[in-house]
């Protein structure tokens, strides 16, 4: 079977992950079926055992895969993700902040772990990300989706297949969402809170450059919070009404 062109090496167990859920989703493996065995998944794809076993893992965390030790690896017969999130009105700030409160403990140690382990086509692809955002800052729709790929690519520089795999389970369409993000600004007050956007990602992309895990850490741990502090003080002023 002819497999895509690779990613770079960084970013080789976020490619088996999609491929696998490629084929998942269109049945080529359906539930209850057995995966092929690491080694002939790392002759496929042509990597190493960790990275198989790094994708697996991940697999089994989100609920498509299930491990059965001394037989093999195989598709759940349940294919509803224990992961999984319900949804509420888009403009319930309340269940914005649940989301942000979840993101927060999530992110801060990701960004932190990005500082320490990312290697330089890590740094490269936030890089990227970060110049998508101040690019498309007059363009809401863009700049939301440059958000949440800065955000997903110092996920993936922690170089632990968990810390993506929930941010996509988290927030993806959140932060996707633009009446929770953006809903009831003026234009004034949607320009100054892009500029703040943009002045707290470059702290936090500065940080890891530096590989300062310390500063990452804090510097994301502000990002965050000024949102989560946003949100509070919603509910405190709807609940005082």
């Amino acid at each position: 079977m002819q497999t895509p062109a690779r990613p770079p090496r960084s970013r080789l167990t976020d490619y088996v992950i999609e491929e696998l859920t490629k084929r998942l989703d269109a049945r080529q493996y359906r539930a209850g079926d057995k995966l092929p065995s690491e080694h002939a998944l790392c002759d496929e794809f042509e990597v190493s055992r960790t990275v198989i076993r790094e994708a697996v893992a991940s697999m089994r965390l989100s609920g498509r895969l299930v491990s059965k030790p001394g037989i093999g690896v195989f598709v759940t017969e349940d294919r509803e993700k224990p992961i999984d999130f319900v949804v509420e009105p888009a403009t319930d700030p309340r269940w914005a902040l649940h989301i942000m409160e979840l993101r927060a403990g999530l992110e801060v140690e990701a960004c932190g772990l990005a500082a320490e382990r990312r290697s330089a086509a890590d740094l490269s692809g936030i890089v990227e990300a970060f110049d998508a955002f101040n690019r498309a800052t007059r363009d809401m729709e863009a700049a939301v989706k440059a958000d949440y790929e800065f955000h997903l690519a110092i996920a993936r520089a922690s170089n632990n297949p968990h810390f993506p795999a929930l941010l996509k389970a988290a927030v993806r369409d959140v932060m996707l969402d633009l009446n929770i993000k953006h809903g009831g600004k003026t234009p004034d007050e949607l320009e100054t809170y892009e500029t703040r956007n943009v002045r707290e990602h470059e702290a936090i992309l500065t940080a890891i450059m530096r590989r300062d895990p310390g500063a990452a850490r804090a510097a994301m741990a502000r990002h965050l919070g000024d949102s989560i502090a946003r949100y509070r003080k919603l509910l405190s002023t709807s609940a005082a009404e």
